[in-house]
């Protein structure tokens, strides 16, 4: 039976992630602290906003609007371009576009001796690598389709660290989060099936925790 589930909430109120995992899609960057932009957020070792995610079309920032659900998070535009992001198991997310590019770019410009994010290019795959002082952990973001563009690679001080997805028949990125090291990423499933399995572990949860909702009942789902 294919997953039912559709309810969609607010990720100003409710973050988009997975049982589990200490990472997160949300504008909510900190206590009582909300950006304009949704980021990648972890929760090791505090609450730290890690990237910025922007959606552009031809380098120029797009409004966007998201939809999520418990499956997947979307970012979709009056044009028809699209971006969807879904989990991967606990520490990576998968991300692709079509009709937009989408620009990960460090949260915190600045690169002090003990604060903010030293970036580089990863020699053995090609993939950019933000190292975050305030987490301890790195976050690598290695291409699946598509191209991907690095901005301020090494760059010290108060500097632009961005890289870009893009790509004119689509693109689509893994975003890992670990501590030192790891071997170049290589996915096991597609995004779609990735999409379904959360889908589906999500209504078997609500199937033991709340089998007694009605059809229509999305408040016990958002709960």
């Amino acid at each position: 039976m294919p997953p039912r589930t559709g309810v969609q909430f607010d990720i100003t109120e409710i973050p988009f992630s997975a049982k589990g995992s200490w990472l997160d899609l949300s504008p909510v960057v900190g206590l009582h602290e909300r950006a304009n932009d949704v980021h990648l957020v972890t929760h090791t070792t505090g609450m730290h906003g890690i990237l910025r995610l922007v959606p552009e079309r031809s380098g120029q920032c797009v409004a966007t609007t998201n939809a999520a659900t418990p499956a997947s998070l979307r970012w979709l535009d009056d044009e028809g371009g699209e971006i969807e992001a879904v989990f991967d198991g606990l520490e990576t997310i998968r991300i692709r576009g079509r009709g937009l590019a989408l620009r990960l770019i460090d949260a915190s410009a600045l690169l002090a001796s003990f604060s903010g994010t030293y970036f580089f290019r990863d020699p053995m795959d090609g993939s950019a690598v933000f190292t975050s002082y305030e987490s301890g952990r790195r976050y690598r973001v290695t291409s699946i389709m598509g191209e991907l563009q690095l901005e301020g690679s090494e760059a010290l001080g108060d500097s632009v660290r961005a890289v870009v997805a893009s790509g004119d028949s689509g693109w689509e990125i893994a975003v890992e989060e670990f501590e030192v090291a790891r071997a170049p990423y290589v996915g096991a499933d597609d995004f779609d099936t990735l999409r379904t399995r959360s889908a589906t572990a999500f209504d078997d949860y609500l199937e033991l925790t709340a089998a007694w909702r009605g059809t229509d009942d999305h408040v016990s789902e958002r709960a």
